[in-house]
Formats: structure tokens, sequence, C-alpha cells
């Protein structure tokens, strides 16, 4: 990373061509939830390595504090990084890991998204996002937004010592946590005309997005529709939340991991 770059700019803006992929987000993996990381590798290995690209769109991790804290993630970068070899891998910033940068995705062999990004498959458009950039209604939640996405935010953010920045991350954990509380599920959901006017501006069919933890597919009109991906969360082997979306016919499907 040279002086002046930050995650924010280390992504690629163009649209990208994909041929058998599979979608996920929101895994927020983390040490305190070893059981969801394991179901994460089994996933790379049982379900992921069976198609030619893998897609993460945002919130793999629960919090990301900068890339010079990769080797704490190591397991994980270490999978990511031999799926690489043989697959190719995409990665989207999410709320809570939007300061993952270049060294990151060249220690996993990942290509970095910017947030929302068009994929073509066999000439049908799909645009992808994490899905927060279209939760409009909470406007406190945007400008938050805004400012941490910011190039001067994340310049001065990353020359703190790693400790302040690990206890801004804990801070920020539980902030939100308290707002999601108060807040109800619709204030912080998309919203559908959002979604419409990106959809339209991008001349995309479908939209495939995470972040809201409501899985399922939802018409938008008579020619969009956007497919939610849920998020994760296992307990011992077994899933207790958690799917992944593949393309059948050029349409995505979600698949349970239940």
């Amino acid at each position: 990373m040279s002086f002046f770059s930050t995650p924010s700019k280390e992504v690629t803006r163009n649209s990208i061509v994909l041929r058998d992929p599979v979608f996920i987000s929101d895994l927020h993996l983390n040490g305190d939830e070893p059981d969801t990381i394991n179901g994460f590798l089994r996933f790379l290995n049982d379900v992921a390595s069976q198609h030619q690209e893998l897609v993460i769109l945002g919130d793999l991790f629960d919090y990301w504090v900068g890339d010079d804290d990769v080797e704490s993630a190591g397991i994980v970068v270490e999978a990511l990084k031999k799926f690489s070899e043989t697959h190719k891998l995409y990665i989207m910033h999410g709320n809570r890991d939007f300061m993952m940068g270049n060294r990151f995705g060249e220690a996993c062999g990942a290509k970095m998204l910017a947030d929302p990004c068009v994929t073509s498959n066999q000439g049908v458009r799909i645009l992808l996002s994490h899905g927060d950039i279209w939760c409009t209604d909470d406007e406190v939640y945007q400008k938050v937004r805004r400012k941490v996405r910011g190039f001067w935010w994340q310049w001065t953010m990353l020359r703190l010592p790693l400790s302040k920045r690990l206890e801004v991350a804990q801070n920020a954990r539980a902030k939100s946590k308290a707002t999601k509380e108060v807040n109800s599920a619709k204030t912080m959901d998309v919203v559908n005309g959002e979604v419409i006017k990106a959809a339209l501006q991008h001349r995309a069919h479908d939209v495939i997005h995470g972040h809201t933890h409501q899985p399922g597919m939802v018409e938008l009109d008579a020619h969009t529709a956007r497919y939610v991906l849920p998020d994760w969360h296992f307990e011992g082997e077994k899933a207790v939340r958690g799917g992944y979306i593949v393309l059948e016919d050029n349409q995505p499907v979600l698949k349970s991991l239940i």
C-alpha cells in the first residue's frame, strides 16, 4: 500500500465476468466462533470447490482493522489462498470489514471489488452489492458510512496503533448491537426504490446482496428482483443459519446450509 492509498481506493471498479459462481456474505468470522470458521472451511472444500468462482459480498469478518493484522486471520487467509490457486476469488467490503486492502487481497489471492459491482453471465447482467448502501431510511447510519468509507478517515485510522484500532472496532460492534435493538427492521432494511434505481443505472436484470440478514427473493417490478444472502452461524458442525446463491440457467437460486 502506498502512502496515499486506502482500502476504499484499492478496489476494481470494472465489471467482472463470471461463468459458474457461488455467492456468500455475512459470515462475520471471528475468533470467538470457531465453529463458524470451521463450517466455512468445509464449505470451501465441499461446495465452493465445485464452482469456478467464489464471490464474497461483504462481512467475511466480524471486524477488520487493517491489513497489518492479517496474521490474526491466518487459518482463513491460508484456506482462501489455497482455494484461489485453482479458482477465482472475489471479495467486496461489508460494513464490518471495509478496511481490508490490497495486502489482504494479495495474501488470499482475491480481487477486491467496488460496491456496487456488475457481473455478466452469458449476456445477463447482475448487480452485486453488500447492500448497506441502499439502507437509506437509516440516515444516521448512512452519514457514518460515508465518513468511514472516505479517504481521510481511513488514512488517519490506519496510522493509529493496532491496539487503538482494535479498541475502536470493539466499541463500534457494541454500538451496532445497541442500535439494532432500538431500530426497527424496516429502518435497517434496504429501500426497494433505491435498489431499482441502481439496477436501472447499471442496466442489471437482477440484484444480489447481503447485509440485512433477511434471506430470500423480493420482486421489485416486472423486470427486476433482488436476492438476499443469509448470515452464517454454526454450532458444532451444524449450521444454525447460512446459505449461498448459485446461478441456474442464469437465474439466481438461494441454497440453504441448514
